[in-house]
């Protein structure tokens, strides 16, 4: 995945010095919590109070940043602004997340998926399948249930009850209807829900997630779990703090750790938070 912030240290395309000195000015102001200081500004930059003044004179004059003419401070300007918005409009979320789905499958080696808010609850939109042997039984357009998949339980914890509720209460009725081995009542879901929301992420031991098979995608109908199957799914956020996917790693237990911290985890994470960054989102 490559974009100009990500190009690396030594590339050797030749560029204007001054700005990619300025660029560190402008990356503090956005990573603030409010307007900043000119000491606290070069303090973040690492550069001296009197050169980082100059470049804000600069910054100032072409709009990027403003100053407060009653206390001083320094906070981003309304071009910074209006590039932002720019830069949100033309964002193509789905192929941004392809990349970083192409990128987490070559991190990991297994099977990765893509979920997003359909009208009957989290449905996969992209699969790219592990190059192992044995390869998962997913498809694209499945809706995952909510209570027993990493997905599913990934958008039951952070998206808004309002949204998921209904749907929820009706999964949970159909799973003592059906007499499932998955939660049954809130009282048994909301362990996972806090597990889910405590580590940032949704994990699922044992249990390989449904394919559509045998229902049409828009139900729910599970046809069994599986052992010996371990998903990771973490949440992807847009620049409005709304949980847009969720990023899947599901594979054979004797390749995908169930450990909270481990490799598999922590990748799937990583690629979440980094795709929640290039759209937007800030904490």
């Amino acid at each position: 995945m490559k974009s100009t912030a990500d190009s690396p240290p030594n590339d050797s395309r030749q560029g204007i010095q001054s700005v990619e000195v300025a660029g560190p000015l402008l990356v503090a102001l956005a990573r603030a919590s409010g307007p900043q200081t000119l000491s606290a500004l070069a303090r973040s930059a690492g550069m001296p109070a009197a050169k980082a003044h100059r470049y804000l004179v600069s910054l100032i004059r072409v709009g990027l940043v403003e100053q407060d003419a009653a206390n001083g401070l320094y906070d981003l300007g309304g071009l910074a602004l209006e590039l932002g918005l720019v830069s949100l409009g033309r964002l193509d979320a789905v192929k941004l997340a392809d990349e970083t789905l192409a990128g987490l499958r070559e991190a990991t080696g297994e099977t990765v998926a893509l979920a997003t808010w359909g009208n009957f609850g989290p449905t996969y939109i992209r699969l790219l399948q592990s190059k192992r042997p044995v390869t998962v039984n997913l498809q694209i357009g499945s809706v995952m249930p909510m209570t027993y998949t990493a997905s599913g339980l990934c958008f039951a914890a952070f998206l808004p009850a309002s949204e998921t509720g209904e749907l929820l209460q009706h999964e949970l009725a159909q799973n003592r209807g059906e007499k499932l081995d998955a939660p049954q009542s809130m009282r048994e879901l909301e362990p996972l829900l806090d597990d889910t929301r405590r580590h940032g992420m949704a994990r699922m031991i044992g249990h390989l997630e449904p394919s559509a098979a045998r229902a049409p995608a828009r139900t729910r109908t599970a046809e069994r779990l599986l052992a010996g199957f371990n998903a990771f799914s973490a949440p992807v956020f847009d620049h409005e703090g709304r949980m847009r996917f969720a990023l899947t790693v599901v594979g054979s237990a004797a390749h995908v750790d169930e450990d909270w911290n481990g490799q598999i985890a922590a990748q799937t994470k990583a690629h979440a938070e980094q795709l929640s960054r290039r759209l937007g989102f800030r904490t």
